[in-house]
This record gives C-alpha cells, sequence and structure tokens, in this order.
C-alpha cells in the first residue's frame, strides 16, 4: 500500500501553524491529506492549485462528499499512514480516532505550536484538550514535534512524556520577489504583524512607537497586519489617537501571507512584543528573510530566532528603551546606508540558511 501524510488541523486561516503546514507539505514525501475541523473564507484561496487532497468536516459547510471521503479514509487507515494533527483540539480528534481504530496500528504524532496556555488566554476547548491529553491521552503518540525549546520543556513539566518529545523548527521560503525595496534612504517603515488580542501587547507596541514620535523621528510609517486591524476596531483606533499616532499608521486588516512578504520587503524593522504564548513566532523569521530586523521581548524561542540581527527585550519593558532601539535602526540607515545594506544582506541569508522549508521538511520525513 502507498503511505499517506494525513493532517487534521482546526482550519487553514491565515495563523502560524496553518502556514507552516501549507509550506511544509509540497516537501513532504508520500501522498498527502488535509482534514480541517472547520472552514474559513481563506480555505478556498489557499487550497488553490494544491496537489494535495482536502476534506473539511465543518458542520455547517461539510458536503455530503466530504463526510462520505472522511468515513472512507477512517475504514481505510493502516499501518503505512501517518496522522499528524496540529494544535490540541487536533490532537484530541487524532487521539480519539486512533483509540477507536486501534487494530489499525497506523502512526500518530501530535504538533505542538506554543508554549504552555492557560484557561484565560486562549478558547475554553483548546484548555479543555489540553488537560485530557496530557494528563490521560500522553501515552497515544509515536512522537510529539514542538516548534521551539522552550515549548518543549514547559509542557514535558507539565506531564507530556520526554521520551517521545522533540524540536523540529518551522520552515520558510520567500513569497515576494521585489528586489532593493529598502533603498529610499528617507523613509523608514515599521511593521507588526498580529492579531489584535492581549497576547500580542498592543499598548507596549503603541506606547513605544509614541515615545519615538515624540523623542526622535515624526517622519515614519507603522503598518498594522492582523485579524481585527481595521478602522471598525473603536477600542484600537481610540488608542493610536490618544497616543498621537493614528496619522503616522496604516491599518491592513488581515492579510494572505504573499501581501504580508510584500510588506516585510519594504519595512526597515518589525516588531513582536508579546506577553505569553509565543513558542516560534514566525513572523520574526520570515521578515528576516527580507532583511528587515526584528524586536521582540524575550518569549519562547525568540532569542534563537534572532541571533544578533535584531534585539530582545522583557515582557514589561519600558517604553522608552524599546523606542531608543527603534531609534537605533533609523539612525544606522540614515548615516551609514552602506553599512545597513550590508546588514541587511547578512539578516537575510542567516534567515535563510537557518530556516530553509527544505531542511525542515527532510526532518519529518525522516522522523520515524
Amino acid at each position: 500500500m502507498k503511505r499517506r501524510n494525513i493532517h487534521i488541523i482546526p482550519s487553514l486561516g491565515y495563523g502560524g501553524a496553518e502556514s507552516f503546514l501549507l509550506r511544509l507539505v509540497p516537501y513532504l514525501n508520500h501522498k498527502n491529506i488535509i482534514i480541517t475541523l472547520y472552514k474559513t473564507n481563506q480555505d478556498k484561496e489557499r487550497i488553490k492549485n494544491s496537489d494535495f487532497k482536502y476534506i473539511t468536516l465543518d458542520p455547517f459547510q461539510a458536503t455530503l462528499k466530504d463526510t462520505f471521503q472522511f468515513l472512507k479514509l477512517l475504514f481505510s487507515l493502516n499501518k503505512n499512514d501517518t496522522v499528524y494533527t496540529w494544535l490540541y483540539i487536533s490532537d484530541l480528534i487524532g487521539s480519539i480516532i486512533k483509540m477507536i481504530f486501534f487494530w489499525k496500528d497506523f502512526k500518530l504524532i501530535w504538533n505542538i505550536r506554543n508554549t504552555v496556555i492557560s484557561p484565560n488566554h486562549y478558547s475554553i476547548y483548546a484548555y479543555i484538550s489540553f488537560s485530557i491529553l496530557r494528563r490521560y491521552l500522553k501515552w497515544l503518540p509515536n512522537k510529539i514535534i514542538f516548534n521551539s525549546y522552550k515549548s518543549m520543556e514547559e509542557h514535558i513539566n507539565k506531564g507530556y512524556p520526554k521520551a517521545k518529545s522533540l524540536v523540529i523548527y518551522n520552515g520558510f521560503k520567500k513569497l515576494s520577489k521585489i528586489s532593493n525595496p529598502k533603498n529610499d534612504h528617507n523613509s523608514f517603515n515599521i511593521i507588526h504583524v498580529a492579531r489584535y488580542h492581549p497576547q500580542k501587547n498592543f499598548d507596549l507596541v503603541f506606547e513605544s512607537i509614541s515615545k519615538y514620535k515624540s523623542f526622535y523621528n515624526n517622519d515614519f510609517c507603522l503598518h498594522l497586519i492582523g485579524k481585527d486591524i481595521n478602522s471598525d476596531n473603536s477600542d484600537l483606533t481610540t488608542k493610536l489617537h490618544s497616543l498621537n499616532i493614528y496619522e503616522n499608521v496604516v491599518l491592513h486588516g488581515l492579510l494572505e501571507p504573499k501581501k504580508v512578504h510584500k510588506l516585510f520587503a519594504r519595512s526597515d524593522i518589525s516588531l513582536l512584543l508579546s506577553k505569553f504564548g509565543e513558542s516560534f513566532p514566525n513572523v520574526l523569521a520570515e521578515s528576516m528573510l527580507y532583511g528587515t530586523f526584528p524586536i521582540a521581548t524575550d518569549i519562547g524561542d525568540s532569542s534563537f530566532i534572532i541571533d544578533k540581527y535584531g534585539y530582545l527585550v522583557r515582557a514589561n519593558a519600558d517604553p522608552m528603551k524599546i523606542a531608543e532601539i527603534i531609534n537605533h535602526f533609523s539612525l544606522l540607515k540614515k548615516n551609514d546606508y552602506y553599512k545597513w545594506e550590508k546588514k541587511i544582506l547578512s539578516c537575510q541569508n542567516f534567515s535563510k540558511e537557518r530556516f530553509s522549508i527544505k531542511k525542515i521538511a527532510y526532518s519529518f520525513n525522516n522522523l520515524l
């Protein structure tokens, strides 16, 4: 029988796990099947021209064909199949399938993409799934993949089996072919890609930008991209106005990855000042592919991603400290453009080599 990789994931929206899976699949050996638990507005575009089979179990959008294909797949499971589950809810569903069809002897691999969660910061469904998995079902998977050592360490401390756990970092590739997008000496672009959520610490982002504007530079643009980043979000716009930075901000909303990469290519620095929950922040490595220098809180494996090409700060850092770091990059671009261009190229090459999607796929292909 032919080998199959069967991936179960909540959706194919623009989240980190979803985007990584879609990058990974073309480089995996054997046939790939992706099963989503619900369907988003992005699914159709995301699966266009793909070479994998797609099934959705969305209770409101799944067709009879989807249901039939899923049932057929369940009964055809065999020892040559590997079921990859992505995120806690999918881990739980994959584990239930493993217990029901125990005699089929397929391999089960959990994928954990965050540090340990709390019920206050994630959905109750995710937290319940996490609690059940770590207490009662941790013996089921053949392997448990984490995308950072910080995440693995925290989960092992909560009961996940050390012997089955390993780290495989996320992999990336450029989606934009823009050449020399940062050659305007007089412009300075800052980018922040994150959904509007307390985890992402928008207050610290905005206060830092406000300090930078007040003390150093009025001529810059902050690009905000993510879910609920739009003018209809009154809480967001009120904060921007109150800190006198609204005129310096462009609200892009939720964008497809290719458009985000084009903005990375135009930007000089990226910000990610999360308070908690980050395991392997994709946006840091992705922005570095374009020589965009990151400033991030020391959460998850951010220090490994950034290395010497950006700055780490505490989650409760003084906004003035962050403003000073932003100004450091601004002055370097303005005063020593030759050194700035060399630094951009070095950053690009570093991220490309360390986080090559081909290298990461090799680790998955040789996992078992």
